[in-house]
């Protein structure tokens, strides 16, 4: 939960998210909005990596503008936990984790969709817009 979003009454609002996964189970990233004047991206990470295109990676950032619209995401891990959050660039830097940005989550019969906003609270939750869905 964002600490910041709740002192304002929104206690829905939350900064990172926990997903629970399978090792090796794929999951499918799909990219369906941004309204935002900087580059928007999804930052998430497995205890074990995340694998995308054969590559396997600790972690792994995709950015809205230059990954496909959707992007398959294999999961390795012994904890059963993938960890995301938004991010997005600001002259040159990318920034996350401020005190206005959060994501709002709504659940899907397969997943969830993301709301998320990046700076300030005059928000509406659509800087960037992406589903993450379990292929099962």
């Amino acid at each position: 939960m964002s600490k910041a979003w709740a002192e304002r009454g929104r206690a829905d609002v939350i900064k990172i998210d926990c997903v629970e996964v399978r090792d090796g189970e794929t999951l499918r990233l799909t990219f369906e909005g941004v309204k935002s004047p900087w580059r928007q991206g999804v930052w998430l990470r497995t205890d074990g990596g995340i694998r995308i295109e054969n590559q396997l990676c600790p972690s792994a950032v995709l950015w809205q503008d230059t990954a496909p619209d959707e992007v398959l995401i294999e999961c390795r891990t012994q904890s059963g936990h993938l960890h995301l959050y938004n991010i997005w660039e600001e002259q040159g830097r990318r920034q996350s984790q401020m005190w206005a940005s959060g994501m709002l989550a709504e659940e899907l019969p397969n997943g969830r969709l993301y709301r998320c906003n990046d700076v300030g609270f005059e928000a509406d939750f659509d800087k960037l817009v992406f589903r993450l869905e379990h292929l099962r």
